[in-house]
């Protein structure tokens, strides 16, 4: 009867031990759903603590008469509180938002499977050609000619992909040039518009890797004029000003490499990148179409163009939630 008794007191104890030490696990997981380890894990105002481990799981024993609230803690990420109670079931699954994001555009039931419907890109492109008007230099001269034989532009892109699908639209606008020839003013100005189409055959963390076919309308505006406030009309209708707008379409069948930054926001938000272009270029039109004001003129001659393109962009990203 006495080894009963014993038994008896001894299994109370024991409950009692285990009643007063309850048990919390859990997982502690990034925004994108990847484990975190060495996650410090705290029973409020209280030194007792856990580490997580490699697999981000942790165990700890709560001090009963202490607040039933845990505090986790991990450098680099925002904080978080949890209450516990008698309805909280385990193991816990705890998500902890990097320092850099707004914690408000995570929710506690985000999926790392959810995809954006379509991302918008704005971008803007530093465009160069090189071009060579030397087949006109004995109709317009050579001096407006030497003048023309560097197309580069710099403007606006907008763009939006659909999964690896990309379309964008584009335009560009010229360096002005003048230069003074004898008695005339050289003015010239480029201009161009352009339709990107691409596909992303490597879409990485930190790479984007996509060959494009651009389809480009190239415009160059020569304007001589006299270099002279004033001048006799006999002597204006003699020389006469030069006005020319020579158009050429070409494409271009390239490869656009992107360095992408801040681009763990990507599931969630917006991103940047920097990218370098580069591709073979060629004429979609033998002959330019030249116009002056008010006519379309006809000539004799094609405008060369070199077949390098090369290019430099940089691009803000903006992902279209469902």
């Amino acid at each position: 009867m006495k080894r009963i008794t014993l038994i008896i007191i001894l299994l109370a104890g024991t409950l009692s031990l285990l009643a007063q030490k309850p048990v919390v696990s859990g997982t502690i997981v990034d925004q994108r759903g990847v484990s975190i380890t060495g996650v410090t894990v705290c029973q409020k105002s209280t030194s007792n603590c856990a580490v997580a481990d490699r697999n981000g799981m942790f165990y700890l024993d709560l001090e009963p008469e202490k607040e039933m609230r845990l505090r986790v803690e991990c450098l680099g990420f925002n904080p978080v509180e949890i209450a516990l109670d008698e309805t909280t079931t385990y193991p816990l699954k705890i998500t902890l938002v990097p320092m850099y994001l707004p914690g408000d555009i995570y929710s506690d039931d985000y999926s790392s499977d959810q995809t954006p419907l379509a991302t918008m890109r704005w971008t803007v492109n530093i465009d160069a050609l090189a071009t060579d008007f030397s087949q006109f230099s004995s109709s317009i001269g050579s001096y407006n000619t030497d003048i023309m034989d560097k197309f580069r532009v710099i403007g606006p892109e907008l763009g939006v992909s659909f999964s690896k699908m990309y379309i964008g639209i584009g335009l560009g606008f010229g360096y002005g040039r003048k230069h003074d020839y004898d008695s005339l003013v050289l003015d010239q100005n480029n201009t161009a518009y352009c339709i990107n189409f691409g596909y992303d055959v490597i879409k990485a963390e930190r790479v984007r890797l996509t060959p494009l076919i651009s389809v480009r309308w190239l415009r160059s505006k020569l304007i001589n004029y006299a270099n002279e406030d004033k001048i006799p009309l006999s002597q204006y209708l003699d020389e006469r000003d030069l006005d020319l707008r020579f158009n050429q379409t070409i494409a271009v069948a390239g490869i656009n490499l992107e360095c992408l930054l801040y681009n763990e926001a990507y599931v969630n938000g917006e991103y940047w990148s920097i990218g370098l272009f580069g591709g073979y270029a060629m004429k979609l039109t033998k002959e330019p179409w030249i116009y002056s004001k008010g006519n379309r003129t006809t000539a004799e001659g094609e405008i060369g163009i070199d077949h390098l393109a090369f290019g430099l962009n940089l691009s803000f990203y903006i992902p279209v939630q469902q």
